[in-house]
């Protein structure tokens, strides 16, 4: 149904107008700092054009580890103060995840608010916060082809697709997005044209640069190794995945009476029920004292905008109605972001250690240890809306086994509200490759685990 919709907006570029180099130019008064630092730092690594590439206007859109998505318009703006070729403006709109998924979490219907002629009198002024029309479903610019097909199985399996091109490939990009569904728009993110691939769009146009490779599936590297590592060492690679895994599994267990030290938790995969985690207390532990600290209104209120924010990001499908206060959102996701399929026994977790080389065997087991989170064994007790804010974020993170999260544990005790809501956010996406696996003939809970997973935000 039409509605109108709201966003801010803001510019970062060159321009021949000042002698700036790149900065923000404008912006809309309801920007926050991070929105545009996120702006900054998305520009920067575009890329620069190399030499013999010819100008283009594009467009990526993303969505912000703790925000909103950000569409932004590349407008080329010719020499910049300096005299050089090649500067560029990037306009920004800055779009509620609610809104992005009532536009049907397609960016190109942003297209007509995006500009490109900016003027020094553009410069530093407050840009209005910019509002339109939920506009209807953009009709397809072309029938699908067998390429754009492709392009969406591998985005829907969690895959990232590089296309090398001679300009941007706005109506390839279409296509594709398309044939995807709501739940996948709602997390993919795309480039119709870059220079580079450091913003880790899941669909990026380059032009054919030195080192860029096409190919169907761009795998995210390891946490802090941004650029790939040598072939001699993947060996070395696997083996560590492989203990890292391992320790993450042990850790996870509680032994009890009756219970082998050691063991891995969860039943075997014939088992008529979903995982278990071994014994886990049926309450959560006394709050400490920093769970106790009062927040202020407006650390409320934006506790519960930062909740609904990731109740958006984790499940789009089924997220709380707008006016849900903070209690109600979190027992939503308590409720609802629950894996409650088979799960790997004890010997079939032993035999995946027993392959440790195997990059397929690694991979489950990182799976495994990613899915003990969202067992269903913790509910939230009863009185929890009565508990203060901080208390009821610890009760949510003991309810996803993240109590002894670093990251959630340190925002808990030094933290607002609203950190430890990003924290627990950053805590429950997932940073592991998702391909379908060959084990999974003799392991049917691996294709469940890959697709309970696959509905998870990325890192």
């Amino acid at each position: 149904m039409p509605g109108t919709m709201r966003f801010e907006q803001a510019v970062y570029g060159s321009f021949p107008f000042w002698d700036r180099g790149y900065a923000v130019l404008a912006r809309s008064a309801g920007c926050r700092p991070e929105w545009l630092d996120a702006l900054r730092l998305a520009a920067q690594r575009y890329g620069e054009r190399p030499a013999g590439i010819a100008e283009h206007r594009a467009l990526f859109a993303m969505r912000l580890p703790r925000g909103p998505w950000m569409i932004v318009g590349v407008f080329p703006q010719g020499d910049d103060d300096r005299g050089r070729p090649g500067a560029l403006a990037f306009h920004g709109l800055f779009v509620d995840p609610r809104s992005y998924a009532k536009a049907g979490a397609d960016p190109f219907r942003f297209a007509d608010s995006l500009r490109g002629d900016w003027a020094a009198d553009d410069q530093d002024v407050a840009l209005p916060a910019a509002s339109m029309t939920i506009p209807a479903p953009i009709a397809a610019v072309a029938a699908p082809t067998g390429r754009a097909a492709a392009i969406a199985a591998r985005i829907r399996r969690g895959g990232r697709v590089a296309v090398l091109a001679d300009e941007p490939i706005d109506g390839l990009a279409r296509a594709a997005w398309d044939l995807l569904p709501g739940r996948v728009r709602r997390r993919a993110s795309l480039a119709t044209w870059a220079f580079g691939d450091e913003n880790r769009f899941d669909l990026v146009a380059t032009p054919r640069l030195p080192g860029m490779i096409e190919g169907p599936e761009l795998p995210p590297p390891p946490a802090g190794a941004p650029r790939p590592r040598r072939p001699a060492i993947l060996g070395l690679a696997a083996l560590l995945l492989a203990a890292a895994a391992v320790v993450a599994i042990l850790a996870r267990t509680r032994p009890g009476a009756g219970e082998r030290a050691g063991a891995v938790p969860g039943p075997r995969s014939d088992a008529p029920s979903g995982p278990t985690a071994g014994p886990s207390a049926p309450t959560p532990p006394r709050p400490s004292p920093d769970e106790g600290r009062p927040s202020s209104p407006e650390e409320a209120r934006r506790m519960a905008e930062a909740l609904a924010s990731l109740a958006d990001r984790l499940d789009p499908d089924a997220g709380p109605p707008p006016d849900a206060g903070a209690a109600a959102t979190m027992r939503r996701l308590a409720g609802r972001l629950r894996y409650r399929g088979p799960a790997l026994g004890e010997a079939e977790l032993a035999g995946l250690r027993g392959r440790h080389a195997s990059p397929d065997a690694v991979n489950a087991l990182r799976w495994h240890s990613l899915v003990l989170r969202f067992l269903d064994d913790r509910p939230l007790p009863e009185g929890f809306d009565r508990e203060a804010p901080r208390r009821q974020l610890a009760v949510l993170a003991w309810s996803f086994h993240l109590e002894d999260d670093p990251g959630v544990a340190g925002a808990l005790r030094r933290g607002t509200p609203e950190e430890v809501v990003h924290a627990l956010g950053d805590a429950l996406a997932i940073d592991v490759p998702l391909p379908r696996t060959s084990l999974s003939s003799e392991l049917p809970a691996l294709e469940e685990y890959r697709r309970f997973l696959g509905t998870l935000p990325r890192k």
